[in-house]
């Protein structure tokens, strides 16, 4: 009875995927019928092909969520986001040209696509063996590439050098803490325990350094903020943000070495057995 009832199931299985085919090629004959109509006015009234451009990449966006997923057999969710991406980044780039042009609005939509769609779309990808098991790193490397090249490009647009800089180092701080963590919880050879702990402690000094080091870097002063510490004082901004540094260190580096201990006894047990 098994190759019998595959038989059977392998039957319904294309006649499934006839029946999507066929409703993707319906579904794309309808999006095609309001962007002719659009280029045949367009053309006629003289007004440009402003509003044809922007209702194309609109009708691909639709297209992208029911043509694509409909025609395709394989990868359905990369290609459909890949589809999708295009078609949005386009509507964008052609409302900013009907709009005059000059608009940094696709810039930031680029990283801030990526870092949404970019993991779904690569881990979906074949790679070559040297990079397969690489697939986390390369996408932190991509959107961290993707962040400084947005910084650059707004402020290099607008002249600003000194924006430039104070972003550069912001964006160095923050991505800094960020590859530290990943570099733990991808690389550390302990079990998940240890690496809760380690990440948990970095994090908590990362929150409570943080504006010390930009200011550092940024301002060339000197502070440490944790010294205006005043548990007394919840008032004063400066002493709400020294408390809640502190408070962060005391109760992260508390639960961090519970962590860490755990981690080590279970550790031990294991090598024990």
């Amino acid at each position: 009875m098994k190759p019998e009832s595959a038989g059977i199931l392998e039957r319904h299985a294309k006649k499934d995927r006839n029946m999507a085919y066929k409703a993707g090629i319906v579904i794309a004959q309808l999006l095609m019928v309001p962007v002719a109509i659009t280029f045949i006015v367009s053309l006629s009234s003289g007004g440009g092909l402003g509003v044809f451009a922007v209702l194309t990449a609109s009708m691909l966006l639709v297209a992208s969520l029911s043509v694509v997923p409909l025609l395709s057999t394989q990868r359905r969710i990369t290609k459909s986001i890949l589809a999708s991406v295009t078609a949005l980044l386009l509507s964008v780039f052609f409302v900013d040209r009907m709009n005059g042009g000059g608009s940094l609005w696709i810039i930031p939509a680029i990283p801030a696509l990526s870092v949404v769609f970019f993991p779904l779309v690569i881990r979906n990808i074949t790679l070559p063996p040297i990079l397969s098991d690489k697939k986390a790193l390369i996408t932190l490397a991509w959107d961290t590439l993707w962040l400084f090249l947005t910084i650059f490009e707004v402020c290099n647009h607008s002249g600003d050098r000194e924006g430039m800089r104070a972003g550069y180092i912001a964006a160095f701080i923050l991505m800094a803490g960020v590859w530290l963590v990943f570099g733990v919880a991808r690389y550390l050879p302990v079990n998940g325990w240890i690496k809760a702990g380690t990440i948990l402690i970095i994090s908590c000094i990362w929150m409570a350094f943080t504006n010390d080091v930009y200011v550092y870097f940024a301002e060339h002063k000197k502070q440490l903020t944790i010294l205006s510490t005043n548990f007394s004082d919840w008032t004063n901004h400066i002493c709400v943000n020294a408390n809640v540094c502190t408070l962060i260190l005391i109760f992260g580096g508390i639960a961090g070495g519970g962590l860490l201990v755990y981690g080590k006894i279970n550790r031990k047990r294991k090598c024990l057995k």
